[in-house]
């Protein structure tokens, strides 16, 4: 920083020798030298003590032995002011001095050098923020500048001072260390912050527009670059919202990331998430899901994810609040977390969903296939892959899978998935149990169990005729095995 220092160092032999001569036209009262000292006599010729006196266009300061004062801080009152080596009284200037008293300034207790501004009037600017040659300066109640990292003001706001020689406010983004007081493991050595550029304040604790980009900043001013926990100005249901990384700004859309509450990235998985234009993601916490009330008042909300195969059908555990959202005409769907889920899905009740009409009970697939298609709503005749085992299903122009149904010539069950004659065979029975009901793509026939069906490797329904399985020739008539007997 260029500061003027003191003038102890620049004022000539010259200067002192005119401002002697001036006073050396006083008479009997005024100025005068004793002892090679300045003094100022009254009418009655005694010295005067603990005042100023003018001499040209100059103020010069008599201090308690009466001496004028050279080269120091003058404490008159509550002011202070400085007095170079001739004894003027200095004007708009910086005066620096060693801190030999270890003086704690502001929030720092580790300064060698004090400076201090004298104004215009001569007085040093004390507890007030200052602009000069168009910088912020701030100065404590001592009159000394504050430089590092300083809370000011009545609502404690944060500066960022520079070094001790330079004390002016940064602005704008400005990747710095952080306070040596703010002890927190989830810092880096440096983090960047933003300080208004007409007052030279952080931004704490808030979430800002800057430069047609919103950010978020921390109780420490940090800006943030992944989840943030406790968004300000979200409401407390969508209370995260998803910060680029390492560039801080906000992100919308699509991303793929860590989840909401492991911002830390501790964990092994990953998710895709579709974030609204505050970076919230869709139906976090359950914010987008819409209960639907029934005739007997239930309310559900509840879905389970795709079937264990090796568990002998047996199905996930049921997950809550889910949502779907119509996203570019594609159907995606979202658990609490805001977490896009994939793989087949069965609805007890209705789901709701963003951009459309409502989902109805059923089996769904959201595509767990990689690239572009990844979680989107699928229909027709899909295959699943789980487990190294292939499966196949038959999905309604609305994503609800044929259940229990007679489909394009083939059977699916009542998990939609299509029954085939087992590994090696060209036919398989299958039993359909009392109480179930096959319906028929096309038709309004209905099959009630129990009867016994007959489906080949390919899923198709034996609709007529005869077949001979395992030594016994079986007869069909309109799906429905009729007869049985032995083959020799």
């Amino acid at each position: 920083m260029r500061k003027q220092t003191k003038l102890v160092a620049v004022l000539s032999a010259a200067a002192l020798l005119a401002i002697g001569a001036s006073m050396t036209s006083f008479a009997a009262s005024g100025w005068a030298q004793e002892d090679g000292t300045w003094v100022y006599l009254d009418s009655s010729g005694d010295r005067v003590y603990d005042t100023w006196k003018k001499s040209g266009s100059s103020y010069f300061y008599l201090n308690e032995d009466g001496e004028m004062a050279v080269d120091t801080i003058v404490e008159d009152g509550d002011d202070k002011y400085y007095v170079d080596a001739s004894g003027a009284r200095v004007y708009n200037q910086w005066v620096s001095m060693d801190n030999e008293d270890d003086e704690t300034v502001g929030d720092n207790d580790d300064i060698s050098t004090l400076w201090y501004y004298f104004g215009s009037s001569g007085k040093a600017y004390n507890d007030a923020v200052k602009t000069i040659n168009g910088k912020k300066y701030i100065f404590d109640d001592n009159g000394y500048m504050l430089s590092g990292w300083q809370t000011y003001g009545e609502d404690n706001d944060l500066y960022y001072l520079g070094e001790e020689n330079e004390g002016w406010a940064y602005t704008g983004w400005q990747f710095l260390e952080l306070d040596e007081d703010i002890e927190d493991d989830d810092y880096d050595d440096e983090e960047w912050f933003y300080f208004k550029p007409s007052t030279g304040k952080a931004y704490v604790g808030e979430r800002k527009y800057i430069s047609g980009k919103y950010y978020t900043f921390d109780e420490n001013g940090v800006m943030q670059d992944k989840w943030v926990v406790g968004t300000p100005g979200a409401p407390a249901s969508q209370d995260s919202a998803r910060y680029r990384e390492d560039a801080g700004s906000q992100e919308t859309g699509w991303i793929y990331a860590y989840p909401v509450d492991d911002p830390d990235e501790e964990g092994d998985d990953q998710y895709w998430f579709y974030l609204d234009s505050k970076g919230v993601p869709f139906n976090l916490n359950g914010a987008d899901t819409q209960f639907l009330q029934l005739n007997d008042g239930t309310r559900y909300d509840m879905a389970e994810t795709e079937v264990q195969k090796k568990d002998n059908e047996k199905w996930k555990t049921p997950i809550t609040n889910v949502a779907a959202k119509v996203i570019k005409s594609k159907t995606y769907l979202f658990n609490d977390k805001g977490e896009m889920q994939t793989g087949v899905f069965i609805f007890y009740d209705y789901v709701s969903r963003t951009g459309g009409v409502v989902l109805e009970p059923g089996v769904y697939y959201f595509s767990k296939e990689g690239g572009s298609g990844e979680g989107q709503m699928q229909t027709g005749k899909t295959t699943v892959n789980y487990d190294g085992d292939t499966y196949n299903y038959y999905f309604q122009k609305d994503g609800s899978a044929y259940l229990a149904y007679i489909a394009d010539g083939a059977l699916y069950d009542g998990y939609g998935e299509r029954i085939d004659a087992e590994d090696g065979n060209s036919y398989d029975l299958v039993d359909i149990d009392a109480g179930i009901t096959i319906r028929i793509k096309g038709s309004s026939k209905v099959i009630e169990g129990p009867v016994t069906m007959i489906v080949n490797s390919s899923g198709k329904v034996k609709k007529s005729g005869t077949v001979k399985i395992d030594g016994w020739k079986y007869t069909v008539d309109d799906y429905i095995v009729t007869g049985v007997e032995a083959v020799d």
